[in-house]
């Protein structure tokens, strides 16, 4: 079977080799992410303003009662300098506030403000909305198993810099 971009529908068979299984999930993908990536509407973009939504997704790991910056970093899955960086656009946006912990002058502490609350709050609703309408055209156990893939892919390793070149590493000589 040949599974095309042109025609996402020829990708339904899931027997085949791992290669043409990850074919046919290559084809799929953009078709995916197309569905995935709705608009947001009028009213929620003037709300938003330019605050993206990656600056979004970061406030998700910001607790209400703030946290340290290596821990929100660690928790968005950035660097410590990106996640200063991030924290700055943040803080110019008022979508945060950073304070120093008392005693401790090294470390420091980044809070979402009220307004940061509400519009992540209201983002969630709208993109919970939106997914559940894509989802609904699975049944309940297909809607199952994606959630159980999904989550298996989250708690898997991330790839390293060998996985994407299987040579690497072969020829080095290895320690211990």
């Amino acid at each position: 079977m040949n599974c095309t971009r042109h025609d996402p529908s020829s990708c339904r068979s899931s027997d085949g080799s791992e290669a043409e299984l990850v074919d046919r999930f290559l084809a799929l993908q953009p078709t995916l992410e197309r569905m995935l990536d709705v608009r947001l509407p009028p009213r929620l973009r003037r709300q938003l303003g330019s605050v993206t939504s990656r600056q979004l997704e970061a406030l998700g790991h910001l607790p209400h009662g703030g946290s340290t910056m290596r821990r929100w970093a660690a928790a968005v899955g950035i660097s410590g300098a990106a996640a200063t960086a991030l924290a700055d656009r943040m803080v110019a946006l008022g979508l945060a506030e950073r304070r120093q912990l008392p005693g401790d002058r090294r470390s420091v502490y980044l809070e979402p403000t009220e307004r940061a609350l509400a519009m992540h709050e209201e983002y969630q609703a709208w993109r919970g909305q939106m997914i559940a309408r894509v989802l609904q055209r699975l049944d309940r156990d297909q809607l199952a198993a994606l959630v159980d893939v999904l989550g298996a892919l989250a708690e898997a390793r991330p790839p390293t810099e060998q996985d994407s070149d299987p040579g690497a590493g072969a020829d080095e000589p290895r320690l211990g």
